[in-house]
């Protein structure tokens, strides 16, 4: 039922504050209604705590109640303290989410102040209380030591329907704390509403929370806690280090970033934002509105671990996308509430969260214009920002977390595709425990590949011979801070193409990854980019994971469909550029050739730009350390801006490809090229090192004046294969250490392991079953230099996955094999 009420619309104006009477629509709408208290920043205690956000109030306990508003605008209460459902009074409430057909409700509570946060379910007649989740973990933590008393309490909350009737809830079930700040590690879980099959699909190192469901794909979106203490270095052993003064780079990520995943744990990537700088990958609490577009919530203070925030809603495109301001907090335009002393992580007011899309399009949400008496209220806006208008406020309580009460189209039910439940403990430093839930496969088709032009996200490694990839794991152990050291796993070259894969990494373990060179150095690209994962990723077991690129972002780089098409990618930002000219103004005002090489063409600054010094015959050189076999070229024209009398044609250029100096191949005249870009197929799939493009002739202005330019140069090419013929790797010369595929593989029951080891030392070679228990010993004495074979007889073994794992020195290198009889 919908209602048409006059209400009060406040209205602000620079120097003026009044009230309008306006029409609006309203709807029925559940919310938590929740007590104000101040502490809610260590940098300013005056400041009133918002709930729920974060390491540093989500677990919060302030008092409140689930209320339901009516269209007609009468209030009913759901659940408060003074309720008796069965024995069961809820002290606190948050994170109410709605049923598909709008029948019922599930939401987080607590029983008493210092009780742990629980799942609940009521029917939205009032009726049907029902506890979903209990204080029944049965688990061991003295694998912990010292330390096993922090992970005794758990707590559930932010619950969500998935579209086949279960519920998705974070939770800090799993034992683990985070990097910085020593926070509860928050993890995803699924259970049945009878309270049976709870199982957890996320394995963070840090967090996972804030669940929703995507209304078009049904996949699950979330928070995700994006953090890796362990920098990447030039001056250390490992090429890791958490000194500062011996990092390449400060930057530990630290944000929470909008993420994706399947109800079964498998296919996480990033939902939106943007990787070219941190505040436009922070996305918390994101939802998705009808039209695909995503709503989040920007916190200044990223991490949310010292403050519950001064918070702005934003929206986003899906996929690499900057952020678009809607109301509260701004990104481009906040100040400091105190400046002196300051206070960090709180903003000058207003204050935005919890946005929710209403029937009409406006979007509802909890809006708050005070500090320290933060009394948030429910309003709506428009999605541009405009029409901001009180909806409903109980004085003195904090309205949060509404959620519309009306049926709504229930997404795609996507099937569980991998059941097999999870270890409800992480690893201990035995590498006989790694593998205990299994494995999974690491698939990089090409770690060289760039986004699409004008994809606001960090450019791929440039094109490096014989790199390597090292990864490493980090988990909890018995570290009180979460600051457990690093581990290494393997280490695996990178083959000419760019392609490189690990047989089987330890399924639900944190790892995380950097490429090096040939010296062993971390290898950095031409805009100080570095090839360091910083964040933590883990793979479901028994799945394979497929990716190209490595750089931020690269999870929405679209993966072709085979290995051949995955070798040919935009070649141009690991080219050396060269320029005929250049407009030079001053030290932040100039237009050099390498903006051809920038990915970025359609864009309103003119900086984006290759801007000559004259008109005739200017060109630009792009020359590549390795031969490529060349596809295609595209050209893009700059894009039209009237504000800075920009309204340039290139209507004709000459291109010259060439391989050792020599021309291979012409385009004497291109004609016109669009600002979008024009393509040119070449022939033959040529081998080159350069390119030459010269600007013929052109029409029009760039900025007000007549000079030649070119917005970008995309090339569609790979490392051509021939140059690695009869040539060895050099990172197989400089260790020889190899542990190779046993075959045949699946075997029954004999098969064969053969290994090399470049200097004499003891070796050992085991076998482990999928649970991490070591069934025999193959090798374990001195070896000289050499290679060897081993034979395995499985006849007394059950069918099922084994590892075997060969340690020599330094070397530590473990793959799967399959037994089938």
């Amino acid at each position: 039922m919908k209602f048409y009420m006059k209400i009060l619309s406040l209205v602000l104006l620079p120097g003026c504050l009044f009230f309008t009477e306006i029409a609006a629509q309203t709807y029925p709408i559940v919310f938590v209604s929740r007590n104000l208290v101040q502490g809610g920043s260590n940098y300013y205690l005056q400041q009133g705590l918002l709930p729920g956000m974060g390491p540093f109030s989500r677990f919060k306990v302030v008092g409140g109640r689930l209320l339901v508003r009516e269209a007609n605008g009468t209030l009913r209460v759901l659940v408060d303290s003074t309720m008796n459902f069965n024995g069961i009074h809820v002290y606190d409430v948050s994170d109410p989410n709605v049923y598909w057909n709008a029948s019922k409700i599930v939401f987080a509570g607590v029983e008493s102040r210092d009780s742990a946060w629980r799942i609940y379910e009521i029917r939205a007649d009032g009726t049907g209380f029902k506890k979903i989740t209990f204080s029944n973990r049965n688990i061991s933590l003295t694998q912990f030591g010292p330390i096993a008393y922090k992970f005794t309490r758990y707590d559930d909350i932010d619950p969500c329907y998935l579209p086949d009737g279960r519920i998705c809830f974070a939770s800090t079930r799993y034992p683990s704390i985070s990097q910085i700040d020593a926070a509860r590690t928050t993890n995803l879980y699924v259970i049945d509403t009878a309270s049976a099959n709870i199982h957890r699909i996320t394995t963070e190192r840090n967090s996972a929370e804030e669940p929703a469901i995507h209304p078009n794909t049904g996949r699950i979106i979330f928070s995700r806690w994006w953090l890796n203490i362990d920098r990447p270095s030039n001056l250390t052993s490992n090429g890791l280090t958490r000194d500062s003064n011996l990092a390449l780079t400060n930057d530990i990520a630290n944000i929470w970033e909008a993420s994706m995943i399947n109800p079964d744990g498998e296919g996480v990537h990033l939902l939106a934002g943007t990787g070219n700088y941190r505040p436009g990958l922070h996305n918390y609490k994101p939802t998705v509105l009808n039209d695909g577009r995503v709503l989040g919530i920007f916190v200044p203070y990223t991490s949310m671990t010292l403050t519950s925030g001064s918070t702005g809603i934003r929206w986003y495109i899906e996929g690499n996308s900057y952020p678009n301001h809607i109301a509260g907090v701004n990104m481009n335009t906040m100040q400091l509430y105190i400046p002196s002393p300051p206070s960090y992580g709180t903003m000058v007011p207003p204050y935005a969260v919890d946005p929710v899309e209403l029937p009409d399009g406006r979007i509802l949400f909890s809006y708050a214009a005070q500090v320290e008496n933060l009394d948030f209220s429910l309003y709506t806006i428009n999605l541009n920002g405009s029409g901001l208008t009180p909806y409903y406020d109980i004085p003195g309580k904090l309205e949060l977390n509404a959620e519309v009460m009306l049926p709504k189209t229930r997404p795609p039910v996507i099937i569980d595709l991998f059941t097999t439940p999870t270890d409800d403990l992480p690893p201990t430093i035995s590498p006989e425990t790694w593998f205990k839930n299994g494995g999974f496969r690491f698939d990089c088709l090409n770690m060289f590949t760039n986004g699409p032009i004008d994809d606001p996200m960090q450019d791929a490694p440039p094109i490096t011979k014989n790199a390597r990839m090292q990864f490493f794991l980090n988990f909890q152990r018995q570290d009180s801070t979460g600051k457990d050291s690093v581990l290494f796993l393997t280490q695996v070259s990178v083959f000419h193409s760019g392609q490189l894969s690990l047989d089987f990494a330890p399924a639900e373990v944190p790892m995380f990854e950097q490429v090096i060179d040939t010296a062993g150095k971390v290898l950095k690209g031409s805009h100080g980019q570095i090839a360091h994962v910083s964040g933590l990723n883990y793979g479901r077991q028994g799945v394979g994971t497929k990716c190209v690129g490595c750089h931020s972002g690269h999870t929405r780089v679209l993966v072709p469909p085979n290995v051949t098409e995955g070798q040919f990618f935009n070649t141009s930002t690991s080219a050396a550029v060269t320029q005929s000219s250049f407009k030079y103004i001053n030290d932040s005002l100039q237009y050099p050739g390498t903006s051809v090489i920038d990915r970025k063409a359609n864009n309103d600054t003119l900086l984006v730009n290759w801007i000559a010094n004259g008109t005739v015959n200017e060109w630009v050189n792009l020359k590549w350390d390795l031969p490529e076999d060349i596809r295609w070229i595209k050209l893009y024209n700059v894009k039209p801006n009237v504000s800075t009398n920009t309204n340039i044609q290139v209507t004709d250029c000459e291109v010259i490809v060439k391989y050792q100096s020599n021309e291979i191949y012409r385009i004497n005249s291109t004609g016109p090229v669009s600002p979008g870009g024009t393509q040119f197929n070449i022939p033959g799939l040529l081998k080159f090192d350069e390119l030459r493009v010269t600007v013929k002739s052109f029409t029009g202005t760039v900025n007000g004046e007549s000079k030649a330019a070119l917005a970008e140069i995309e090339m569609n090419s790979r490392v051509s294969f021939y140059e690695i013929i009869g040539v060895q790797q050099i990172s197989m010369l400089a260790d020889k250490f190899s542990l190779r595929q046993n075959y045949p593989n699946p075997f029954n029951p004999i098969t064969n392991i053969e290994f090399t080891i470049p200097k004499e030392g003891l070796v050992t070679l085991k076998i482990y079953d999928i649970l991490g228990r070591e069934v025999i010993t193959l090798v374990n004495e001195n070896l000289k230099m050499g290679s060897y074979k081993k034979s395995f007889n499985g006849s007394n073994l059950a069918s099922g996955i084994y590892f075997y794992k060969l340690i020599a020195g330094d070397f530590n290198e473990t793959k799967k094999m399959v037994l089938i009889k």
